[in-house]
């Protein structure tokens, strides 16, 4: 059984291309970044006796990635238990997605570590439930981010915003899903309420009648 990915971030990744256009284009407008710093930080060494001058940084969007094998495995236990019958279609579906919002946390948590530790790396925002980071540093430290296990694709930065975008659209209709479905039950229940006083009424009104006989 083939399953869906989570609905937001695969229509995030479908829009951003999975990076191939920046990886063509943007990646290598970094590397033109990253020669003509290493030429600067080269020749204003040579001037100031070997201090780099150059403090120029570059913004991008690292998109991160669950471990494909491990979903891989979480896939084919899920599909065992299917074809067994102890789940149905939906509950396949939705532990599948549950697997890779908890996989994807993970190796959020990963590159994370792995930037903190990196001194000219900064983290400047995120949208973790799209495993999604703009970072800011010198264009060689940008492109070495590509070299971090968890990354799947270097995006542009303006790419970033419109992430958040749709995070915020997703959880703006979740929240309203969540609304009707309260005023749902709310409206059943109250229902459920005038249906047992109308019943405890006629019963009531059963009881008189027979008792004036």
């Amino acid at each position: 059984m083939d399953f869906e990915f989570d609905t937001g971030r695969r229509r995030f990744l479908e829009l951003a291309g999975t990076g191939t256009a920046f990886s063509l284009a943007g990646c290598s407008a970094l590397q033109d970044d990253a020669s003509s710093q290493a030429q600067t930080t080269t020749e204003a060494g040579s001037e100031s006796g070997g201090a780099s001058t150059d403090d120029a940084s570059r913004r991008a969007t690292v998109a991160i990635r669950a471990d494909q094998q491990a979903l891989q495995r979480r896939q084919q236990e899920i599909s065992a238990e299917l074809r067994a019958g102890n789940i149905s279609r939906a509950e396949a579906q939705q532990q599948f997605q549950t697997a890779q919002r908890e996989l994807l946390a993970e190796e959020v948590t990963a590159f994370q570590d792995r930037a903190e530790s990196t001194e000219t790396l900064a983290v400047v925002d995120s949208v973790e439930q799209f495993g999604v980071f703009l970072v800011e540093g010198p264009a060689t430290t940008v492109l070495d981010t590509l070299s971090f296990d968890p990354v799947n694709a270097l995006l542009s930065a303006a790419t970033f915003q419109e992430a958040k975008r749709r995070a915020q659209q997703q959880q703006s209709q979740q929240g309203q899903t969540g609304t009707a479905e309260a005023g749902t039950a709310e409206t059943t229940n109250a229902t459920s309420a005038v249906t047992a006083t109308e019943t405890a009424n006629a019963s009531s009104t059963e009881a008189t009648d027979t008792t004036s006989d």
